[in-house]
């Protein structure tokens, strides 16, 4: 986040302990990074990935994940009301949430879609469009049941309770698999996938390449969801960028507007191969990976 920031050229003063990021530039902001972790007893993110544990259903994967995001956001609110509200630097400034999800080993599948049903309510049925190949839409989504089958409310953005909360930053992209992007490692083993976002269709540009002719900015992947109800409102010029996707309600169209291109970075992964030793048993080896 704090690259994110300093790449905007915003100005950041560290002076206060908290939230974690006191923007002065332009009117300021306050950033609270928080990340969706996994639930107690589950296994962590950092769990040995298996092809036999790969989500049989993404509805069951992304009901998982935003139960976890909207409990990050729960928690956070609570601090808010706590303690951040009764600081200076935080009254009458828009306070903004970057949150990710590492809640379980596959926790990157689910990309978007968590996180759009928690702030607004909205959800795409993938799983649906795969089995039965309708059209692929959004729908809304009040709910989400626990494993105890209690309800958990969702679009948090239409709830005055949460008119604190200007913006949610997300992004499934922000992990180790970015650094590997914007490296230089010279290692000519290094393998990318990236799924972007085709605004003709249904169907995502895939891209399959090594490092050497793979490219993606640090912006690439980030998405800024606003409040229309939020007491201090974020200005969509803050984080607007070509790279960046942004979804807001403009007042004076009456409607919601979307900030994206195709093209758009949705999900990354990264392969890099480990070249074998050759043995006398096995000269061909060499070249296997």
């Amino acid at each position: 986040m704090f690259a994110v920031l300093k790449h905007y050229g915003m100005q950041v003063d560290f002076s206060v302990p908290s939230p974690d990021f006191l923007v002065t530039t332009d009117g300021g902001m306050n950033i609270e990074a928080t990340v969706a972790l996994h639930a107690q007893g589950a296994p962590p993110e950092r769990s040995e990935r298996r092809a036999e544990d790969i989500p049989k259903d993404l509805n069951e994967l992304n009901r998982q994940t935003i139960l976890r995001i909207r409990n990050s956001i729960d928690t956070k609110h609570k601090k808010y009301s706590k303690l951040y509200a009764s600081l200076d630097h935080v009254r009458n400034r828009p306070f903004v949430l970057a949150i990710t999800a590492f809640d379980s080993p596959y926790a990157r599948l689910a990309c978007q879609r968590a996180s759009e049903a928690v702030v607004y309510g909205y959800y795409v049925d993938e799983e649906r469009f795969l089995k039965e190949g309708e059209t692929l839409q959004g729908q809304r989504l009040t709910s989400v049941r626990k494993d105890n089958l209690s309800e958990v409310p969702l679009a948090v953005f239409g709830r005055e309770e949460f008119s604190w909360l200007s913006a949610v930053i997300f992004s499934s992209c922000a992990s180790w698999g970015k650094v590997r992007a914007l490296s230089s490692d010279p290692n000519p083993n290094i393998f990318f996938e990236a799924v972007r976002l085709n605004t003709s269709g249904v169907m995502p540009h895939v891209v399959r390449a090594k490092k050497s002719a793979y490219s993606e900015s640090l912006l690439d992947g980030l998405r800024v969801y606003h409040n229309p109800s939020a007491t201090h409102k974020l200005d969509v010029k803050a984080f607007r960028h070509l790279d960046v996707f942004q979804s807001y309600f403009s007042e004076g169209d009456a409607e919601w507007m979307y900030d994206q291109r195709d093209g758009l970075l949705l999900y990354r992964s990264v392969i890099t191969g480990i070249p074998r030793q050759a043995t006398s048993g096995n000269p061909a080896a060499s070249s296997s990976l």
